[in-house]
């Protein structure tokens, strides 16, 4: 076997002469190759490697490869994505018109029902809506009644720290009813001026700004000393939770003149706390 294989080697080691001659001429040699069974299979081999890199290169990038059954190139695969993009965002759009139509179809035929919201009145009273105090404002109430259980200056009040702050009038209506700690009414009720704005009555932040049950949209300011200020029954806010104020400035408005909603309550309420107690408005504000 060994003998067979080194013949089989040796054979395509060897070396041949190929002689092309004139037919015409036959003593005439025209060329002469000297060959071997190997070079012939490697040339053979590049020649092949070669077509196959031509014929790759002409189907990648040139148009012949859209010939071919099956092949999609680059730039093709891409153009279908966007318009498979396109063809997607016209069916929506044709389903939304379709809808719109058939919705305004049903509204002309009288199938559809006016908006019960329409109906509702413009001012909410406390006797359509219960709200409950959320978890953050029952935290906030238990947080501070801790802090002042024990604080025993919140007890006494500094009047000259109040005086000094030239408080600002909040309203130009006149007081309706004072203040009366014993009745549990811890300011005093300034009538509206339809389309008046309500002023806050020094410079703070807005530490509430939101609707209650019991006395509708209620704004609280911090001011400097230690002092609160709170105003019920607006009809309208204008300042958000955070907000910071100046004296002076707008923070909600009274109800206008075609208000006509004899329920709703026709006055400013305005309470000041200071460390903890109540005081008296018309004591530090000249209404």
């Amino acid at each position: 076997m060994k003998k067979k294989r080194e013949h089989r080697r040796i054979r395509l080691l060897d070396r041949y002469r190929l002689t092309i001659l004139n037919e015409n001429k036959k003593e005439e040699e025209m060329h002469r190759f000297s060959i071997s069974p190997l070079s012939v299979l490697t040339t053979l081999f590049f020649l092949f490697m070669m077509t196959v890199a031509v014929l790759y290169l002409i189907v990648v990038y040139t148009p012949v490869g859209s010939l071919i059954p099956g092949y999609i190139n680059k730039r093709t695969r891409e153009e279908l994505i966007r318009n498979n993009i396109r063809i997607d965002s016209i069916t929506n759009e044709i389903i939304k018109q379709k809808r719109y139509i058939a919705n305004i179809k049903a509204i002309m035929d009288g199938k559809v029902t006016l908006d019960s919201l329409k109906n509702m009145p413009e001012e909410i009273t406390s006797d359509s809506i219960s709200i409950e105090s959320t978890e953050l404002e029952k935290e906030f109430v238990k947080e501070w009644e801790e802090r002042e259980r024990y604080n025993l200056t919140s007890q006494a009040t500094n009047i000259n720290e109040i005086q000094a702050l030239n408080l600002f009038r909040p309203a130009q209506g006149e007081i309706i009813r004072a203040f009366d700690i014993t009745a549990g009414h811890y300011g005093v009720d300034i009538a509206e001026v339809p389309g008046e704005s309500i002023r806050a009555i020094h410079d703070g932040t807005v530490v509430m700004s939101d609707y209650t049950a019991n006395d509708g949209y209620t704004i609280v300011i911090q001011h400097r000393e230690n002092m609160i200020s709170v105003y019920r029954n607006c009809y309208r806010l204008m300042k958000n939770v955070g907000d910071k104020v100046v004296k002076g400035e707008a923070i909600g408005i009274f109800r206008n003149n075609k208000d006509k909603n004899k329920e709703n309550k026709k006055f400013l309420h305005l309470e000041l706390w200071h460390r903890g107690k109540p005081l008296d408005p018309n004591t530090y504000i000249a209404f």
